[in-house]
């Protein structure tokens, strides 16, 4: 036994029924942006773009607001002739030259760069004015400390577990139960 649609108005109304349900499998995807068209920073850091100047992961280690902080992530270069980038926190500065069309990337010791405060405590955003030849602007960059471990290498004067590591001793009271 075949059932079939006997008129025009069953067949049209099994046509639509069938496009709304191929529009529903679609899923969101067919009114929503794909998310990998965005530019997004993957780790730590953030990225900013400013002039010739392409920075990216950019963060600053310190141990406390109070002692310095090291700048961490890639400054990278676009243009044909080297570009002066400078990087200003809380009274603090520091300067580098990018070469032309090249980059530093500021975790290698050569390209070691410091501020003499990280403009706040770790954890924090602090407002950080890039600039880049007679461009400037003020972006957001995160203050991290060295409880990653990928980062503790990098805080200058070292972390606080690395400069007053505890040392074990037994206590009176662990003495005397175990020698019962």
């Amino acid at each position: 036994m075949k059932i079939a649609p006997k008129n025009r108005v069953q067949r049209a109304l099994v046509a639509g029924a069938a496009a709304l349900a191929l529009l529903g499998s679609a899923g969101c995807s067919a009114i929503s942006e794909q998310a990998t068209t965005f530019s997004y920073a993957a780790s730590d850091g953030i990225v900013a773009d400013i002039g010739p100047i392409d920075l990216r992961n950019l963060m600053i280690l310190a141990a406390d607001a109070e002692s310095q902080g090291r700048v961490l992530g890639t400054a990278a270069n676009t243009s044909d002739s080297p570009v002066q980038l400078s990087l200003t926190v809380g009274g603090s500065n520091a300067s580098v030259t990018v070469p032309a069309n090249g980059q530093i990337r500021f975790e290698q010791d050569e390209n070691e760069t410091t501020l003499s405060s990280p403009g706040g405590i770790p954890g924090s955003i602090v407002d950080v004015t890039v600039q880049v030849n007679s461009d400037s602007e003020v972006v957001g960059v995160p203050v991290l400390d060295g409880t990653l471990p990928e980062y503790a290498e990098f805080v200058p004067g070292g972390t606080p577990a690395q400069t007053t590591a505890p040392t074990e001793s037994a206590s009176p009271e662990a003495t005397e139960t175990a020698s019962h």
